[in-house]
């Protein structure tokens, strides 16, 4: 996925917000940031590592650093509540992207325990920009779906919010 990470954060943010009755936008900022935030790996690929190294293998897109990074918030819930919702959504939106780039990429879910790559689709290279091959897949239809759905939720509780200021 290109380009629904952070619409795909926002709508899980919401729902979740939505499902807790938490009376905070605090949780829709944090799964926002956790849906790219396993995409800043993009910057160590470029500028260090030389792309040696597909950065979908790298850390930062294992799925367990999110899960002990959300059992971890759990265990600090009592102790520290904001810090724990931070890391919570944080972990909650770098899995939902870990799901997201599962549809069309290999996401290793086991690692580091196993080298197994999981991904719904493989997308074929037709075209020399990569890129291209992606963005005229049937799947980029999921991505825009994405956006638009987070794009109207978006500006429906903007109106909401204004129609209450007035």
């Amino acid at each position: 996925m290109f380009i629904a990470h952070l619409p795909a954060g926002y709508l899980f943010g919401k729902a979740a917000t939505r499902l807790s009755g938490l009376k905070t936008k605090q949780l829709v900022v944090w799964t926002s940031i956790g849906g790219i935030l396993p995409d800043a790996d993009l910057l160590y690929f470029y500028l260090v590592d030389n792309q040696s190294t597909h950065h979908r293998y790298y850390p930062s897109h294992w799925p367990i650093t999110w899960l002990i990074l959300l059992v971890i918030s759990l265990l600090l819930f009592r102790l520290r509540p904001r810090i724990a919702l931070a890391f919570a959504g944080l972990s909650i939106g770098s899995l939902v992207h870990m799901v997201l780039d599962s549809v069309a990429a290999p996401v290793l879910w086991l690692a580091p325990f196993s080298n197994l790559k999981v991904e719904l689709v493989q997308i074929p290279a037709i075209y020399e920009n990569y890129i291209w091959s992606f963005v005229l897949h049937w799947t980029f239809a999921i991505e825009i779906a994405i956006c638009s759905i987070a794009l109207g939720t978006f500006l429906a509780n903007h109106a909401r919010t204004r129609q209450r200021q007035t």
